[in-house]
């Protein structure tokens, strides 16, 4: 999906681009187009020529936004005796990716850790195998993600552990994990 927004993004922007350049070029020069640009447009050549430059400005300011609009990276930090301790939440998510093996009605797991108001929040959506009773699992399964970050990262301030059950498969093979 990112591969088709990317195709596409580029296709948007080189038709943008191209339409600034043609506004300029057809109002830019002067003798040579004269007759085409009176039958297309009855405007001041001025106009088209800042209108495309304009497009041109803003496209070129189109990467600079969209460096700046990626997502930024998170860490939790804390103080000890030594010092601070700063963990990004990325490697604490795939970190968290051992409990795929604790549990053997997991088939996959796909953990999200991020800091909000200065608290830890865990989200883990997951599938489950059927027959797994699921009530019973999601309790061990938070109660022993605590314990983990805890016995980890010592004494940080856990806003809760959110699970979200999105597949009980009836069969035995683990879907790869993306994007953890």
């Amino acid at each position: 999906m990112k591969a088709l927004n990317l195709v596409l993004s580029a296709i948007l922007y080189l038709a943008l681009a191209a339409c600034g350049l043609a506004l300029i070029l057809l109002f830019g020069t002067p003798q040579f187009l004269d007759p085409v640009r009176d039958w297309l447009y009855d405007v001041p050549p001025w106009i088209p020529i800042l209108a495309g430059s304009l497009l041109l400005v803003l496209l070129a300011a189109v990467p600079l936004t969209g460096a700046l609009a990626r997502r930024h990276r998170q860490f939790i930090t804390f103080e000890n005796e030594s010092g601070r301790v700063t963990v990004d939440t990325d490697a604490v998510s795939r970190y968290l990716l051992i409990l795929r093996d604790e549990f053997a009605a997991i088939v996959w797991l796909k953990p999200r850790v991020r800091v909000a108001h200065g608290a830890l929040q865990v989200g883990m959506a997951l599938g489950v195998r059927a027959g797994t009773q699921i009530t019973e699992l999601c309790k061990l399964l938070q109660a022993r993600t605590k314990e983990i970050l805890e016995e980890h990262l010592g004494t940080c301030d856990l806003d809760g552990i959110a699970l979200e059950v999105d597949e009980i498969r009836s069969g035995a093979s683990r879907k790869p994990v993306e994007g953890a």
